[in-house]
């Protein structure tokens, strides 16, 4: 194995690419870098990892220098460290430094331990990334104590008018990482570098606002800059956290592995989980990143069981709550009562209220909002026992080309998008069918704009080779044809397939568009869509997910639940129908982001959310759940990947998990099998059911609807909040989105710096 000798220390390393700051982190040995970071490509701007190699001339930066075998390395020479601390003052001329080089530094940090509030930082102790600063950590390491230059201060305006974080580019030291990472890891370039020599600084192209940049507000600059210079706006001044929790964001059909940090029992901060942690492997998007301590601290959470007496809601005991919920779901005909779950909640959860559905209350009236789209997913994957087929997300960067069919990526699923990126960047042609947005465009290959309900005959015609494409040119046809017709293929396809005519055609088409050994990434929208039709939360489904029609599969079912109905019962859109004509008696409804639209004269309504919505307006029974940042159970990802949630915090006032809940009022209507300890043993109990995963039986094409009849189909909601609604910052971003997504015009040069210089000045007299 070859080795190198780093400060007379032996070190072996593997001699596959690394450098010798590679060598010198396996070894154990710190060497000091401000440019550096494992996302991105060596930069060697910064100068600090510059190090001694014995026959080479001069200091090469660590970071970009292969490591060889036999190499000798020193990295603290009396010149090196004299050639760093020069260094390191030139960049401490323009940054607020004071702090750093104070003598009460040391009883300053023990007797202040949170950071002032300021406007402008002037200094370590008005910095709220005090404690996370990379450059006060090479200060400390190279021992500078005094500066020999004056500080020249940039006197930079704090950028507050954009959404989510603040830009305090006083602070900027020019590494380039958030430049980069927006580049060349997420694909956007919202940012660059502007002007020369001293007045150089990180700003948008010509200055327009982050908004119109195309910034996506992932928050990756924010996660990589070593300094202040970028913070988030909501967790600024929370200080150190007690703890970071990390646990998955349900949000999104990713399962994004999210850090929280935790303080006085609640989470204060969110961000990407661990670099080695899928799916997401530290990135994220803006909803996961700066909006969900708003989300589950909201002061309007329902803490209490309620029941609605005499027109008022009154809180009351959970005995007294789950006894009421009991006999309202005994005295009634099971046929008359419907069951609405969540895909936003646990698999767990959705399993045990299919089965109180099915045997404690005897009815197959079970299905949650947006069940059509992985409805169809499994119904066609099925046929063939075709599950491998959805692969992680790694897979993308071995296939020979992209198509994506159905969804806006880039809007609803941003760490796919970043894989997408990836690929795309290294040469692999993506072609786009559909509708499509602006940063979506930039990127494809080919896109072919038109309809979503015209994309089913593309596809099956472009499964069979043929350049006779309706809706598409010739020459575009054939340049289809040419990149899809060999090599391995990777598709992702989202909800809108459902506006096909045919849609079990068109996803059949696409299948078979990829190729034997082709990849399949179903961008669910809603979040654990995946896992609830695992639990079987379909009227013509069971656990498993099998077919109430394959006998084999019913028979096993009975045979652990007992007694029960295990027929097709009603969908979501045949609930809405009986009860407009007042034929539906009782609605069990866990998801306030259903629409209320004809349910209204359902006599009684239970209602089951962490938060209120129009539901509670006229529910009979009222019931708090947890979050999942408060909840145990599994979610099952795009990728088919099983993850886990862990309670973080607790659930505020009476709050309870939904799995908790439904396993009582199961033992209260005297049905058997409700007795589960904790989720694991509900978990292990489903696991049962999904050895042999056999659907079968007839396709629910009548239930099937677009995936949305809004302009904008990316708007997030979590049981019944509606995230932009509650979160200014978010509402912003949500409306801007329409805008950047019109094709731009043609366009001159002139024109268009016109245009651009003329609404900067605008946005400058906005902000005052």
């Amino acid at each position: 194995m070859p080795s190198i000798f780093i400060d007379d220390k032996k070190v072996d390393f593997d001699g596959t690419d690394e450098t010798i700051l590679d060598v010198a982190r396996k070894g154990g040995i710190y060497i000091p870098t401000l440019c550096d970071h494992d996302e991105l490509e060596p930069h060697g701007g910064c100068r600090m990892c510059i190090v001694e190699v014995e026959g080479m001339r001069g200091f090469p930066p660590s970071c970009a220098t292969a490591a060889k075998d036999g190499m000798v390395v020193r990295t603290s020479t009396e010149d090196l460290l004299k050639l760093k601390r020069n260094i390191l003052q030139l960049l401490l001329m323009e940054h607020p430094s004071a702090c750093m080089v104070c003598e009460e530094r040391e009883r300053c940090s023990k007797y202040r331990p949170q950071p002032y509030k300021a406007g402008n930082i002037t200094g370590c102790t008005t910095c709220s990334n005090r404690y996370t600063c990379d450059l006060r950590n090479v200060v400390d390491f190279l021992g500078i104590e005094e500066l020999d230059y004056g500080p020249v201060y940039k006197e930079t305006t704090v950028e507050r008018s954009d959404p989510f974080f603040d830009r305090d580019y006083n602070l900027c030291i020019l590494c380039a990482r958030c430049i980069r990472v927006c580049e060349d890891v997420r694909g956007t370039s919202a940012i660059t570098f502007v002007k020369r020599g001293h007045e150089t600084r990180v700003d948008t192209a010509f200055g327009v606002s982050h908004l119109e940049s195309g910034c996506w507000f992932c928050g990756a600059c924010v996660d990589v800059c070593p300094t202040g210079a970028l913070t988030a706006r909501m967790t600024k001044w929370i200080g150190e956290p007690d703890s970071v929790e990390e646990t998955t964001c349900v949000l999104c059909g990713m399962g994004c592995q999210t850090e929280f940090e935790v303080k006085w029992g609640k989470v204060m901060g969110s961000g990407p989980g661990r670099p080695e942690s899928p799916p997401n492997h530290h990135h994220m998007c803006v909803v996961g990143r700066f909006c969900i301590p708003s989300l589950v601290n909201a002061a309007d959470r329902i803490m209490a069981p309620q029941l609605k007496r005499d027109g008022e809601k009154v809180p009351v005991s959970w005995d007294e709550a789950l006894d009421e919920v009991a006999a309202i779901l005994r005295e009634k005909e099971p046929q008359r009562v419907g069951f609405l779950g969540s895909p936003q909640m646990t698999v767990e959860s959705a399993y045990l209220f299919g089965k109180l559905a099915r045997v404690g209350i005897k009815t197959g009236n079970v299905d949650f909002q947006g069940s059509d789209f992985p409805a169809l997913i499994h119904r066609e994957l099925s046929k063939d026992q075709d599950f491998a087929r959805i692969r992680t997300l790694d897979h993308l960067q071995d296939a020979d080309w992209i198509v994506a069919v159905g969804g806006n990526f880039v809007k609803s699923q941003q760490v796919v998008a970043k894989e997408v990126y990836k690929a795309v960047a290294k040469g692999t042609p993506l072609i786009v069918l559909g509708e499509a947005g602006s940063n979506l465009r930039r990127w494809a290959t080919e896109h072919v704009s038109m309809p979503s309900k015209k994309v089913g005959p593309l596809l099956v015609k472009l499964a069979e080779h043929k350049t006779t494409l309706q809706g598409v040119g010739r020459k575009q046809a054939e340049r289809l044809v040419e990149i899809t017709k060999t090599g391995k293929g990777a598709t992702l396809v989202g909800p809108r397939i459902l506006e096909c005519k045919e849609p079990e055609l068109a996803l059949r088409s696409l299948i078979r568009l990829g190729g034997a050994s082709g990849a399949l990434f179903p961008l669910f929208p809603w979040g654990n869509e995946m896992g609830v039709i695992k639990a079987g939360l379909r009227p013509e489904m069971l656990p498993g997910p099998s077919s109430v029609t394959v006998k084999k599969a019913k028979a096993s079912v009975k045979k652990a639940w007992g007694e029960g109905d295990f027929s097709d019962g009603l969908h979501l859109t045949e609930m809405r129908a009986k009860a407009r004509k007042k034929q539906l008696d009782v609605l069990y409804v866990a998801d306030g982001s259903i629409s209320m639209d004809g349910f209204e004269k359902v006599p009684t309504i239970i209602y089951q959310s962490p938060y209120p919505s129009d539901w509670v307006d006229v529910a009979s029974v009222i019931l708090p759940s947890s979050t999942f940042v408060e909840e145990s159970g599994t979610f099952v990802n795009l990728e088919m990947r099983s993850l886990k949630l862990h309670p973080i915090v607790r659930s505020p006032g009476a709050a309870r998990e939904d799995w908790q809940i439904f396993a009582e009022i199961g033992k209260k209507v005297g049905a058997e099998g409700f007795s589960h300890e904790d989720s694991t043993k509900v978990w292990e109990e489903l696991i049962h059911f999904t050895r042999n995963v056999e659907i079968g039986g007839q396709s629910r094409r009548d239930s099937w609807k677009p995936a949305s009849s809004e302009k904008n189909e990316w708007y997030p909601r979590y049981r019944g909040a509606d995230l932009p609604a509650r979160i200014e910052d978010l509402a912003i971003f949500v409306d801007a989105l329409d805008k950047r997504d019109e094709m731009a015009p043609a366009e001159t040069m002139d024109e268009m710096v016109k245009r651009v210089s003329g609404g900067r000045a605008a946005h400058r007299e906005e902000v005052g």
